[in-house]
């Protein structure tokens, strides 16, 4: 269904979204073999994701591109595994990328054009954190502590406070240090001081904390995560039989919300030690963050791997980060599609604040533009994996 600027109503049947699905199977999967790759994506990659991508673009996009301008900004209210796909980079028969003609703003649904119309509540100042010490111990965070954490409910704060999945994958996890990511939250702040006269409030190594984020971020303007982050696709099967396991059954799956999250200070000890000294385990699942309030927030950048991704449930979107940090009242959030280098997304990132006179979609689409020219005239392969992993979803202005 399109909907243009004078009310008019366009619908076109697709077909089986089977059909649709199965690509977005291969777009996946090709992505995934990219991130996974030693060297950066060459022009074989770029080959073969011009197939994927052209085929997606000849079954989702040809059949209504007759009835958009290319003046126009096109909001996407994606369903089922449309969800997890790149717009910006479908690539028509004359090899030209969907962003270069337009650019591309996502919903979570319809409803956003009117919803998101409302005032919201004024909220002043950035919250940036990056480069956690993953391997901190509680003791050492517990020094740091000032205050709990502000939360809409205590109670709901403390049901989910600690509750992880009990996937083996999240329990094997051993996360290196990110240096690039203090050099984005750097520049980022540098940005934001030569644009705006807001406070700053930077986390880094030990100070980088979950502790830190949940009694800090609230009532900021503009949230900036900057750290590894997970997403467990539901794949997985717990080591023990206490959660979710029914003995006729089986294993009948986990909270789609504890599924994916953000790595904050400590998280390498999985939460060793932590409830003893009432302190946060630093692993942010989706389903803790529900739990906040993030109202007065119009801008979330989750600059992790994957946070753009989640449980897709057809009719429903998805149930991860995303959609976590929207229900917690942030208006806008970007995040990741695929994994990133660090060094990558801090010079992408740090464009985002250099000017407040456009629109998220306009500097979105430069971003995207530069890193496609860059790329280019480097005689380097233009792959959408170096710049179009990251996504904004919510309020556009």
């Amino acid at each position: 269904i399109t909907l243009n600027s004078f009310g008019e109503i366009l619908v076109k049947d697709l077909g089986q979204a089977s059909g649709t699905d199965s690509l977005i199977d291969q777009y996946r999967a090709h992505m995934l073999a990219v991130s996974t790759a030693a060297n950066p994506p060459s022009i074989v990659d770029r080959v073969d994701f011009q197939r994927i991508s052209q085929a997606l673009y000849d079954k989702i996009w040809k059949p209504i591109e007759n009835q958009i301008s290319n003046e126009d900004l096109v909001f996407v209210a994606p369903d089922g595994g449309l969800n997890i796909m790149s717009f910006a980079g479908l690539m028509n028969e004359e090899g030209e990328y969907l962003i270069e003609k337009l650019p591309i703003h996502y919903l979570s649904s319809g409803r956003d054009l009117l919803r998101l119309k409302d005032q919201a509540r004024s909220a002043a100042g950035l919250f940036a954190l990056g480069d956690p010490d993953y391997d901190a111990t509680p003791m050492a965070r517990l020094s740091g502590s000032e205050a709990a954490p502000e939360s809409t409910s205590e109670l709901t704060y403390q049901a989910t406070r600690n509750v992880r999945s009990a996937c083996e994958e999240l329990r094997g996890t051993t996360l290196s240090q990110l240096p690039g990511t203090k050099v984005e939250v750097e520049k980022i702040a540098e940005s934001w001081s030569s644009t705006s006269q807001e406070p700053t409030t930077i986390c880094f190594g030990l100070g980088a904390s979950e502790e830190a984020f949940k009694r800090d971020a609230p009532g900021n303007r503009v949230v900036h995560l900057a750290t590894h982050g997970y997403f467990l696709e539901g794949r997985c099967q717990p080591a023990t039989t206490q959660r979710g396991f029914d003995s006729e059954v089986g294993y009948i799956g986990e909270n789609p919300l504890l599924l994916s999250g953000l790595f904050f200070a400590g998280a390498n000890l999985q939460g060793e030690g932590a409830d003893e000294l009432g302190v946060e385990d630093g692993i942010l699942t989706a389903e803790e963050v529900t739990a906040m309030n993030l109202d007065g927030t119009e801008l979330a950048v989750l600059s992790a791997c994957e946070t753009a991704l989640g449980e897709v449930k057809d009719g429903e979107g998805v149930y991860g980060l995303r959609r976590a940090f929207q229900m917690a009242g942030a208006r806008t959030v970007i995040s990741a599609l695929w994994p990133v280098s660090d060094k990558e997304t801090a010079e992408m990132m740090s464009q985002l604040y250099e000017s407040s006179r456009k629109s998220l979609p306009e500097i979105m689409r430069e971003i995207h533009l530069q890193k496609i020219n860059d790329l280019r005239e480097n005689k380097q392969a233009d792959h959408p994996f170096s710049w179009g992993a990251f996504i904004a979803l919510g309020d556009w202005r």
